[in-house]
Order: structure tokens, then sequence, then C-alpha cells
């Protein structure tokens, strides 16, 4: 680690702001809901991958297109926004006919994991967030600035990330106690396809 960088200072923020519930862990928790506490795992671990990738896009500069294009940031957006809509309206057409098994069963580890990382990548808020928010630790005289904020995003992800898993897990053992109440499981899947539009419609009316 960088001598250089006032890891007290940075660990206290990004614990802070992990324990504030945000669109990642809303996502793990709907994910839990719907299929239990392997599948929040899983999602957690994906988004685990979408932080990894910001941190770098961040530390070398492709986050700056977003910032500094009206064009890419849009486009970013709207492909966020319709992917966590298609998410949302999925569960919500599943809900009268799916229980939570016929689900386990539909999204496997590999579709899970690779919703979690999308629903992160196609964040643009997440990446202007890591642009504004890490570089501010990283020591003006450094000599390696990108490895530097590597260091840090990465940091952030293994602070944030267990954060998210230990609330989808307590999340997913209560899906566990709704197993054998069908109504509860309709409930429970139409709960998330509604977090699901309602992040979607956020992202998509959100201000750059």
């Amino acid at each position: 680690m960088s001598s250089g960088i006032q890891w007290d200072l940075f660990l206290a923020a990004a614990t802070a702001l992990a324990l504030t519930p945000g669109p990642d862990m809303i996502y793990v928790v709907s994910r839990a809901l719907a299929q239990g506490r392997k599948a929040a795992l899983i999602s957690a671990a994906g988004l685990t991958l979408g932080v990894a990738a910001h941190t770098f896009f961040a530390a070398f500069g492709v986050t700056v297109l977003l910032q500094t294009s009206e064009i890419a940031f849009t486009a970013l957006k709207v492909a966020g926004a319709c992917y966590l809509l298609w998410m949302g309206v999925q569960l919500w057409r599943a809900a009268p006919s799916m229980d939570i098994h016929a689900a386990s069963d539909r999204l496997g580890p590999r579709a899970l994991f690779l919703q979690g990382a999308l629903s992160a990548l196609l964040n643009p808020k997440l990446a202007l967030f890591f642009l504004a928010f890490l570089p501010q630790f990283v020591p003006a005289d450094s000599a390696s600035p990108a490895l530097d904020t590597v260091l840090l995003g990465l940091a952030f992800g293994a602070i944030g990330v267990p954060v998210q898993a230990v609330a989808g897990w307590v999340a997913g053992s209560l899906s566990q106690a709704l197993r054998r109440n069908p109504r509860a499981v309709v409930s429970t899947f139409r709960f998330s396809g509604a977090l699901m539009l309602i992040l979607g419609l956020r992202l998509l009316v959100s201000p750059r």
C-alpha cells in the first residue's frame, strides 16, 4: 500500500458509505428475497466485479469520458435503466407461476453473477462517484496515482461488498421462512420486481 494515502480517513469514510443503503444493497436484498441467501452472495460477488471495473476506469481515465460527454453519460444511463426495468418486469411476471425453488433453477449462479456485475457496470452514477471520491485520497505527490486509485477502489470494494452480502444473507433467511406460504412467495417476487422497477425509473429520470 502507498504510504502517502491517509488510510485511516479513507477507511472511515468508506465504511460509513458502505453502511448507507444504496442501489447496490437494494439489488442484493431483492435477489435474496426472490431466491434466498445463496443468490444474494453470488449477486454480491458479481457487484464486486463491477466495482473493480469502475475502479480501473477511474484510475486510467475512462470515466472522464462519462463526465465530459453528455452523449456517453446518457447512453450508459439509459442502458442501465432499461436493464433494471427488464429485471423488474421479469420478476413481476414470474410471481404468479413460480416459487423460490423454481427461480433458483431458472437463474443459475452464472446468471446471478452476471446480473450483479451488469447492474454495477451500467450505473454511470457509480462511475462518476468513483471518479469524484477516490482521487481525494490520492496524495498530490504520489509517484503512481493510478496504482493508488486502484488500491483505494479495491479497498472500498472489500469493505462494501461484505456489508451487502450480510444484508442479503439476512433477507435470504427471511425468504426461506416464506417458502411454505404461496401468497408470501408471490408477494416476495412482486416486491423484488417493484424494487428493480423503482431503481430503473430512478436512474432513468435522474439528472446528470
